[in-house]
C-alpha cells in the first residue's frame, strides 16, 4: 500500500466518513502523529497502520505486505491463538499466548497487549501445569481493562461517542457473552442492542461491518430466544443472513439459521422452522462444526421429530 501512498489513503477514507483526526487516532497515537502519516512524513507501524484501518472500517488483510519478519510470527501467532480458543484447544491456546508476550516485551504496544488480554481472557490461565478458566466476574475486569487500552473512558454506556475498530467490538461482544453466562442477560442485551446499533451506523457496507454484523446478530438473537422475545430474535438473525449471504460470509450464517428455525417453532412454525433447520445442519456440517452439528441434531429429534443425517 505505500506504492499508493498510505498516509493520503487513510486522509481520504478518513474524510470521506467526516471523520476527525482526534477521533481517528484517540488511543492509538497522537494526533500529530497521525498527521505525519497522513502527509507522508511518517510510515506507520504495522500496529497502527492495522487500528486506524480498522476503524476506517477496513480489513487488516490490507496490510499485510508491510510485515517484517517478528511481525509476521506475531500475526501467525494471532490467527492461531484465535482458532485455538474457538476449538477449546486452551492449553495449546496458552502456550501460544506465552510465546506471543515473550515478542511483544521489547516495546510497550497497546494494540498487541490488547489482543493478549482479550484472548487471555477466555484461555484462562495455568497452574501447577493445569489449566484454569476466569471467573466471569474476573474476564470481565480482563476485558474491560484491554479495551481501554485504546479507548480510555469508554463504559458499555457510551459505546456511540468512540471511534472502534474490528477488536475493539469483538471485546464489547465478550463482555456481553461473560454477562449472558453468568444469568444478566438484561446487561447483556442492552450491550448487544448497542453494538449492532453502532456496527449498522458506522460500519454499514464496510469489511469490518461484514465480520461484526453476522457474529453480533448471532449472540443478540441467541440471547432474544432464550428470554423468549422470538419475534425480536428472528428480525436481528435474519440482519445477520442478509449480511451472510451479501458478502458472501458462511461461518456463522449456520447458527443465524438455527436461532431463527428454534424461534419459528415456539410460534408454532413447524414447517417452516424444519426447512431452516435442514439448512442449518448442512451448512454446519460443511463448515465441518461438528459440535453445532450435534446440538442440531439433539434439537430437530426431540422438538421437530426429524433425524438429521
Amino acid at each position: 500500500m505505500y506504492n499508493y501512498h498510505i498516509g493520503e489513503y487513510i486522509k481520504r477514507k478518513r474524510e470521506e466518513k467526516e471523520i476527525k483526526q482526534d477521533e481517528l487516532c484517540y488511543g492509538i497515537c497522537d494526533r500529530s502523529t497521525l498527521s505525519r502519516i497522513e502527509r507522508g512524513k511518517q510510515e506507520p507501524s504495522y500496529y497502527i497502520l492495522k487500528a486506524l484501518l480498522q476503524r476506517l472500517g477496513i480489513s487488516e488483510d490490507r496490510c499485510q505486505i508491510l510485515m517484517g519478519p517478528q511481525e509476521f510470527e506475531i500475526s501467525e501467532l494471532q490467527r492461531e491463538i484465535v482458532a485455538d480458543n474457538v476449538r477449546e484447544d486452551f492449553s495449546s491456546a496458552l502456550k501460544k499466548i506465552r510465546r506471543l508476550e515473550e515478542l511483544s516485551q521489547s516495546a510497550v504496544n497497546p494494540i498487541l497487549w490488547q489482543f493478549v488480554l482479550r484472548v487471555r481472557a477466555l484461555a484462562g490461565y495455568e497452574k501447577n501445569g493445569e489449566r484454569y478458566a476466569y471467573t466471569h466476574p474476573v474476564q470481565r475486569k480482563i476485558l474491560i481493562r484491554a479495551l481501554e487500552l485504546t479507548c480510555p473512558g469508554i463504559t458499555m454506556e457510551n459505546l456511540d461517542s468512540f471511534l472502534l475498530g474490528e477488536d475493539e467490538a469483538k471485546i464489547i461482544n465478550q463482555i456481553a457473552i461473560t454477562y449472558s453466562e453468568e444469568g444478566d442477560c438484561r446487561q447483556a442485551i442492552e450491550i448487544y442492542r448497542q453494538l449492532i446499533r453502532y456496527v449498522q451506523s458506522h460500519f454499514a457496507g464496510c469489511e469490518i461491518g461484514q465480520v461484526i454484523l453476522p457474529l453480533t446478530a448471532y449472540n443478540y438473537s441467541r440471547l432474544l430466544g432464550r428470554e423468549r422475545r422470538y419475534e425480536e430474535a428472528i428480525e436481528i438473525a435474519e440482519l445477520g443472513r442478509q449480511c451472510c449471504v451479501k458478502y458472501n460470509k458462511c461461518q456463522v450464517l449456520g447458527g443465524l439459521l438455527l436461532n431463527i428455525a428454534c424461534c419459528l417453532h415456539e410460534l408454532g412454525e413447524d414447517e417452516k422452522s424444519r426447512e431452516l433447520l435442514i439448512d442449518s445442519y448442512h451448512i454446519s456440517k460443511a463448515m465441518e462444526q461438528t459440535r453445532s452439528c450435534e446440538v442440531m441434531r439433539k434439537y430437530a429429534k426431540e422438538n421437530l421429530k426429524i433425524e438429521l443425517n
